[in-house]
């Protein structure tokens, strides 16, 4: 009987008011969706800017630096203590421009082109922030070899990736805005500064 009268006044609510609930059902679901999706990011980030990047940008300069430095006569160069202070310098930096370009990123769907914030600096702010952490860790290293080898390899390679693969798809993704924008603001370091929103 409860359930007669139950499925008698789903039956009985319009068909618009029907829909519209399960619209606000799936809009909940989608942000609640977005918001997990962030956080997981957001572990992610954290796990590669505090696990991945150090300890495996350490053990690259570690294993190398004994094969160049013989090969190029220079592997150390002692600024301590201030190789402290310069590590961290390039390292908050670093760190702050990838939590500022997370925070315009964050809940925000792909149909528009972000071009406000750090997007008018660079067009790749995460990037152009783990190269500046990836100098700071060289410096703490106090390495030559990792300062003017290892990073600049690093940034060559993901310069080159942005330019090959990331770059093709946005401009076949957003067409002329991405044209206009890209004519604006530079790939990776944020040198031309006219862009502004």
């Amino acid at each position: 009987m409860g359930r007669r009268l139950f499925k008698g006044a789903a039956e009985r609510t319009p068909s618009h008011i029907r829909k519209g609930r399960m619209n606000s059902w799936r809009h909940e679901n989608a942000h609640a969706h977005l918001t997990l999706m962030g956080a997981a990011e957001k572990a992610v980030l954290v796990y590669i800017v505090a696990v991945l990047i150090p300890f495996g940008y350490i053990a690259a300069v570690e294993y190398s630096t004994p094969i160049l430095g013989q090969a190029l006569t220079w592997t150390y160069f002692n600024i301590f203590p201030w190789n402290f202070v310069i590590f961290s310098f390039f390292f908050l930096i670093g760190l702050s421009m990838i939590f500022w370009a997370l925070s315009y990123t964050q809940g925000r769907g792909a149909e528009r082109l972000l071009t406000e914030g750090p997007y008018s600096y660079t067009r790749n702010p995460k990037g152009f922030g783990y190269v500046l952490m990836l100098i700071g860790l060289g410096v703490l290293l106090q390495s030559a070899v990792a300062i003017f080898m290892i990073t600049p390899a690093i940034a060559i390679m993901y310069f080159l990736y942005l330019k090959l693969l990331q770059e093709p798809f946005m401009r076949h993704r957003y067409g002329a805005i991405y044209d206009e924008y890209r004519a604006s603001v530079p790939l990776l370091l944020p040198i031309r500064l006219a862009y502004r929103k």
